[in-house]
């Protein structure tokens, strides 16, 4: 393999140019995701509007037992921390307490079954989650923590698959890169900043590195993503396991869509929105199911498809806000413009249910735990992004779904905050990424549904 070095800088490119970007190799797997958007787009138009049951309503008494309960508990935890012992056998036991009184706190406080806490405070998630921050230091010790939580939240979705797939949850080389992919990815193509002939650049260099062609990287950043790349590559040969290229260049595709159609602003109806955010949704999590498998049968990727539709979903209404300030179009967000998201919301929460009944069979132990994981972190989600964005909701609705969240709106906002300021903000921990890092992050980014 030749060593690749830094390229001259790129020639301008335009966005007329759209079909030199976009990918051509994506065989057979480009029918059968055009197959699977049907099928999801069949359900999401079947799922009706009406408010469907979520389970238990709280009182304004239980509400304010809980925060007071979830309060007390995070100052014990800072108070608890200086405690912290870097000593392999103190910080075995150190760790067994701390998650002792974690999932005490989230079966006594949030109500959470010992299924959903068993599997969130599974010792293989924690060795994963350990494994990741770990690898994360040795390749790039100056990457933001906003961006470990970014790459963290695949990481989990990779783990989660594997229950699906009836596989060990365990850390890989596939599910390290893949994951801190996108960060570096996404700080370029989001940035509203960047011009777009960065952002152009760098998918035509992305396109050629996942097809397999050796195309010189401009900066440093382009150089981190070719080096991830090649790890894949190690784990998955391009001649063997051809599903997982294919997955990578149809979120590829997905992506470089999504991004075109950011730079227009498109009338209703003009653009198909919600076949796109299917598309990228879906392909992104297709994408996880053949690197945590290496292969997929057709029940298996349809699966992963549906998964992924509905986190994409469940980002797009949490960051309605943000997507109409920087003009980004996703259902929720172009809807906002207009009319209220109350009965968009209850369709949201209608599609969960009905992808997850249909699509996750119970034929293990594993995959009943799963499916709860899945339809209460969904359901939280779309749950608190009620509360984010309450200018897009009528106040009635509002004051409703407040009654299902076992915290009040703003409470979780100030927690939020006081989970920084005593934690993430605590620049020896953030600068180590060490074990203690990596558990805080799992509880601020699964138990308290850190999005």
């Amino acid at each position: 393999m030749k060593k690749m070095r830094m390229a001259e800088q790129p020639k301008k490119l335009r966005l007329a140019d759209e079909e030199k970007f976009l990918s051509l190799h994506v065989g057979t797997l480009e029918d059968d995701i055009k197959r699977f958007k049907q099928i999801y787009s069949s359900l999401w138009w079947d799922s009706g509007t009406e408010l469907p049951w979520l389970q238990k309503q709280y009182s304004k008494t239980e509400q304010r037992k809980i925060e007071n309960e979830l309060s007390k508990f995070v100052d014990e935890v800072s108070i608890k921390i200086k405690d912290y012992s870097p000593e392999k056998g103190k910080q075995k036991v150190w760790i067994e307490d701390f998650i002792v009184g974690l999932k005490r706190c989230g079966k006594q406080i949030l109500e959470l079954s010992d299924v959903y806490l068993d599997s969130i405070f599974n010792e293989s998630y924690t060795d994963s989650t350990k494994q990741f921050v770990e690898k994360v230091k040795d390749f790039d010790p100056t990457l933001k923590i906003e961006d470990v939580y970014q790459a963290l939240r695949n990481v989990w979705i990779m783990n989660s698959l594997q229950v699906y797939l009836n596989r060990d949850i365990e850390h890989s080389d596939a599910i390290f890169a893949y994951s801190l992919i996108y960060p570096y990815t996404d700080n370029v193509l989001d940035d509203v900043s960047e011009p777009l002939e960065k952002k152009l650049s760098l998918t035509l260099n992305l396109r050629d590195w996942l097809e397999g062609r050796l195309s010189p990287f401009h900066n440093s950043q382009e150089e981190k993503i070719f080096r991830l790349i090649r790890i894949i590559e190690k784990q998955y040969r391009r001649e063997v396991f051809p599903g997982v290229y294919q997955s990578l260049l149809a979120i590829f595709n997905a992506q470089i869509r999504s991004l075109l159609l950011q730079k227009k602003h498109s009338l209703p109806y003009e653009t198909d929105i919600l076949d796109i955010s299917f598309e990228k949704g879906g392909a992104s999590v297709l994408a996880d199911g053949y690197l945590v498998n290496g292969n997929l049968d057709e029940d298996q990727a349809e699966f992963c498809f549906g998964f992924g539709v509905f986190l994409q979903l469940a980002d797009d209404i949490q960051d309605v806000s943000v997507d109409r300030r920087n003009k980004h179009m996703t259902i929720f967000s172009q809807t906002a413009e207009k009319y209220d998201l109350d009965k968009l919301t209850n369709k949201l929460f209608n599609f969960i249910s009905r992808v997850v009944e249909t699509k996750l069979d119970e034929q293990t132990e594993n995959r009943k735990k799963l499916k709860e994981i899945i339809q209460k972190n969904c359901y939280y989600l779309a749950l608190e992004a009620v509360g984010k964005n309450k200018n897009y909701y009528s106040k009635k609705y509002v004051d409703k779904m407040q009654n299902y969240f076992p915290v009040k709106f703003s409470y979780l906002k100030e927690l939020r905050k006081k989970l920084k300021e005593k934690f993430l903000e605590n620049k020896e921990f953030v600068v180590d990424l060490d074990l203690v890092s990596a558990i805080l992050l799992t509880i601020t980014a699964r138990t308290i549904t850190e999005k």
